[in-house]
C-alpha cells in the first residue's frame, strides 16, 4: 500500500461461547488457524498483524515468533502492557526476533486491560499513572534498543546502569510503535513517545470542523464487512452479530466497570438507526471492541477515506476468519489508495 499501513489481528487463543463465557480452543487448530490468517494477510498486502495481550490468551512474542517463521514481509504488532514482562527482558526478545529472522516486530503499547486481570495481578496503579509509567517503560526499551554502548536509565519506575544490549540490530530493525488510549494521559504519552495513536473512531459527522492530523500519522481500528453490494454485506453481518440480549447486558455491566476513555465515548454514542456504514451493534452486544464499517466495497471505501483524510493512516482490523474477507477488505484499501490519489492530483493540479 502507497498510502496505508494495514494491520490485520491474530484470532485469539480462546473463544466466547454462546453463555458468554471463554472457551480454550485446541492448541494444534490454533496454530494452523495463525498461520492461515498471516497467510492470508501478506496475500493481500497488510502491513503486519496485531496479537492481543491479556491473562487469558496464549503469550504474544511465541505466536510472534511462529508468524515470522511462516511468512515472508509480515510484521508481527505485539501488544505490549508493562505489567506483564521487564523493560530489559522484552528489550531482548525484540532484539533476538530482529537478529534472528532480519524482521522488526512492532509494538502497540497499551496501559489498561480487563479490571479482572489487573485485580489478579495487584495491579492498581491509578489510570493515568499507568501512562507515566508506560511511557518510562518504552524509553528504557528504546534506549536499550538503539544505544550502541553501555545505556543508564534514570527512571521515575525502571532503572538500569551501564546495560549493553546484545545483539545489537539496525536502525532500520526497531519497533514501530503504536499506542491505544484516547484519554488525555494517553494522548500525552503517544506525543511524548512519538508513537502513532490509535483511536476508536467516532461517526464521520462527529469529526466536522476537526483539522486533519499535521503528521497524518493517526491509527484507527475497524471490523470491516464489504462485498460488491451493500445488501450481501448485510446479509453476512447480520448473521454474525445478530440481536443478543446477553451480550446486550454483558456490555454494560463492563462499561460500568470499565476507567477506558475510549469504550465510554463509543458506549455513549446514540443507537444509530437503519443500515449506515458506520455500525456500532457487534460493540454493543459485548462480541467486540471496536465499530464496523459495512457495505459495499464503493460505499465501505468512501466511508474509510474520510477518516483516512483526517491523518488516520494506520488501520487495524477487527478478527477475521474467512478469506474472504481479506480480500473484499484489500479490494476496500485499494479503492481508499484511489480516492486519495485522485485527491491529490486535484490538489497538485
Amino acid at each position: 500500500m502507497k498510502y496505508l499501513k494495514i494491520y490485520a489481528t491474530t484470532p485469539e487463543s480462546e473463544t466466547q461461547n454462546i453463555s458468554m463465557k471463554k472457551e480454550a480452543v485446541n492448541g494444534l487448530d490454533y496454530y494452523k488457524h495463525v498461520l492461515n490468517t498471516a497467510k492470508w494477510s501478506e496475500d493481500n498486502g497488510y502491513e503486519g498483524t496485531l496479537i492481543y495481550a491479556n491473562n487469558s490468551l496464549a503469550d504474544g512474542w511465541h505466536i510472534a515468533q511462529t508468524i515470522l517463521e511462516h511468512t515472508e514481509k509480515l510484521k508481527p504488532l505485539v501488544a505490549v502492557n508493562p505489567i506483564y514482562v521487564r523493560p530489559y527482558t522484552l528489550a531482548k526478545r525484540v532484539a533476538t526476533l530482529a537478529f534472528m529472522y532480519n524482521r522488526r516486530v512492532d509494538i502497540n503499547w497499551i496501559a489498561g486491560g480487563f479490571k479482572g486481570d489487573l485485580v489478579s495481578l495487584h495491579e492498581d496503579t491509578p489510570h493515568d499513572e499507568r501512562y507515566d509509567r508506560l511511557v518510562d517503560y518504552a524509553k528504557l526499551i528504546n534506549g536499550l534498543l538503539t544505544n550502541k554502548g553501555a545505556y543508564t536509565h534514570d527512571g521515575k519506575y525502571y532503572k538500569v546502569t551501564n546495560v549493553r544490549m546484545r545483539p545489537q540490530i539496525s536502525p532500520e530493525l526497531i519497533p514501530l510503535e503504536l499506542i491505544s488510549g484516547t484519554s488525555e494521559a494517553g494522548l500525552a504519552a503517544a506525543k511524548q513517545l512519538g508513537a502513532t495513536k490509535v483511536k476508536y473512531a467516532k461517526p464521520l459527522s462527529e469529526y466536522e470542523g476537526v483539522s486533519p492530523d499535521e503528521n497524518f500519522n493517526l491509527g484507527v481500528r475497524f471490523g470491516i464487512i464489504a462485498r460488491d453490494t451493500s445488501e450481501q454485506a448485510w446479509e453476512i453481518a447480520n448473521e454474525r452479530f445478530p440481536d443478543d440480549m446477553k451480550g446486550k447486558m454483558a456490555h454494560t455491566m463492563a462499561t460500568k466497570a470499565s476507567d477506558s476513555s475510549w469504550h465510554k465515548e463509543l458506549s455513549n454514542l446514540e443507537k444509530r438507526e437503519g443500515q449506515e456504514v458506520y455500525w456500532l451493534k457487534p460493540f454493543h452486544t459485548y462480541k467486540t471492541f471496536c465499530p464496523y464499517l459495512v457495505g459495499s466495497h464503493k460505499e465501505v471505501a468512501e466511508e474509510l477515506a474520510g477518516y483516512v483524510k483526517l491523518g488516520h493512516t494506520s488501520i487495524i482490523l477487527d478478527i477475521m476468519n474467512e478469506q474472504d474477507d481479506f480480500t473484499n477488505c484489500r479490494i476496500v484499501f485499494e479503492m481508499v489508495e484511489d480516492i486519495l490519489e485522485s485527491v491529490l492530483s486535484k490538489a497538485i493540479s
